[in-house]
């Protein structure tokens, strides 16, 4: 798995040669986590899931170049009740720690400051016909902050 970047644009390329869009302002969906914080600041349950999200920019090294993106969550899927929720309490992060947005990256290249999630296998595109379904989302999801 690479990113590379093409035509003005920065393209995954998956290990199956699959190719995605990964510029600033795409839509796609992907597997992230939720943080659940239960009952104190200092348990926190990790949640797999799948969000749709806006990617928001890159993130690189010097080094070795791109390395993985940052995904704004808009919206995510409710595995109990199996339909999509809204995200209507995100904001952005002000401390250097923080889980959202989510930190996508590439599975070779290990950060332990960021709270990496190495799903970057799974981003898919979502077209605008895709996103309809979401216009009519009633049904609110509040995130949990560990600052709060």
């Amino acid at each position: 798995m690479q990113i590379i970047e093409r035509n003005n644009s920065r393209i995954l390329v998956k290990d199956n040669n699959d190719e995605v869009n990964i510029s600033n302002s795409n839509i796609v969906q992907y597997t992230g986590i939720y943080y659940k914080v239960i009952n104190d600041i200092d348990h926190v349950a990790k949640i797999e899931t799948q969000f749709i999200g806006i990617i928001e920019c890159e993130r690189s090294r010097y080094d070795t170049g791109i390395t993985g993106i940052y995904i704004k969550p808009l919206y995510i899927w409710n595995i109990i009740g199996y339909e999509w929720l809204k995200i209507v309490n995100y904001k952005e992060p002000n401390t250097k720690y923080f889980y959202y947005p989510h930190l996508l990256m590439i599975p070779d290249d290990y950060n332990t400051y960021y709270c990496p999630l190495y799903f970057l296998n799974t981003i898919q595109n979502k077209s605008l016909d895709e996103l309809d379904e979401f216009v009519n989302i009633t049904k609110e999801f509040t995130l949990n902050f560990l600052d709060e």
